[in-house]
């Protein structure tokens, strides 16, 4: 536990001109999905870490495009400390410039890291429905695009969110490039509620994706 909450900044990455040398509160800008309700994995390490050092932290979240973009805005005046998102938004932070190079102490224990920031969580893409409604859910991709879904697929806006981008991606793996990736995603369109710039707002409450 020590030598996790001591590289507090290996969560993510460090921002460039960080706000908290001088201050006994660091300001954490994150994707939202990490700190929903009570006990969630955000609030225990945020506890534990100021019951250990004495610094509060400040914790501010949006989707991960728009976090990205808020750090980009305050790049003349830092407001954030650490900087939590998604792929592909962390390599547009360090590609801008917004990210100062850091090596946490337990960096030797955490792979597929550099020096600009470290992996926190394993993602996998969910499609979540509600069971009570859905007695046989979708199987296949085909199935989403049945028009008894119009109005009830939900999935964070691509190139917004972290999650909706990652849907992209999969996607587009999925049906073996990228023409027939976004014809597909064309078609489910009709289908989906959106836009959404985040997977914890608008009419989702699921991570990437939810058929009521």
């Amino acid at each position: 536990m020590k030598s996790l909450l001591s590289g507090l900044f290996a969560w993510a990455a460090a921002l460039a001109t960080p706000a908290w040398a001088a201050s006994d509160v660091v300001t954490i800008y994150a994707a939202d999905g990490l700190h929903d309700g009570k006990g969630s994995w955000f609030e225990t390490q945020f506890d534990a870490f100021t019951k250990m050092t004495g610094v509060k932290v400040q914790y501010v979240e949006a989707g991960s495009g728009g976090i990205v973009e808020r750090v980009a805005k305050e790049k003349s005046n830092p407001q954030a400390d650490v900087l939590v998102t998604l792929p592909p938004f962390i390599q547009r932070a360090e590609a801008e410039g917004l990210l100062q190079k850091f090596t946490p102490s337990a960096a030797s224990q955490i792979d597929a890291g550099d020096d600009s920031y470290q992996p926190l969580v394993l993602n996998y893409l969910c499609f979540i429905y509600d069971s009570a409604v859905l007695k046989v859910p979708p199987a296949t991709y085909d199935d989403l695009l049945d028009p008894k879904f119009k109005g009830k697929i939900q999935y964070s806006t691509p190139g917004q969110a972290g999650d909706g981008t990652a849907v992209m991606l999969q996607v587009i793996h999925s049906f073996g490039g990228k023409d027939a990736g976004f014809d597909y995603l064309k078609k489910l369109q009709a289908n989906n509620v959106g836009p959404s710039g985040s997977s914890t707002r608008g009419n989702s409450t699921s991570p990437t994706a939810m058929c009521r």
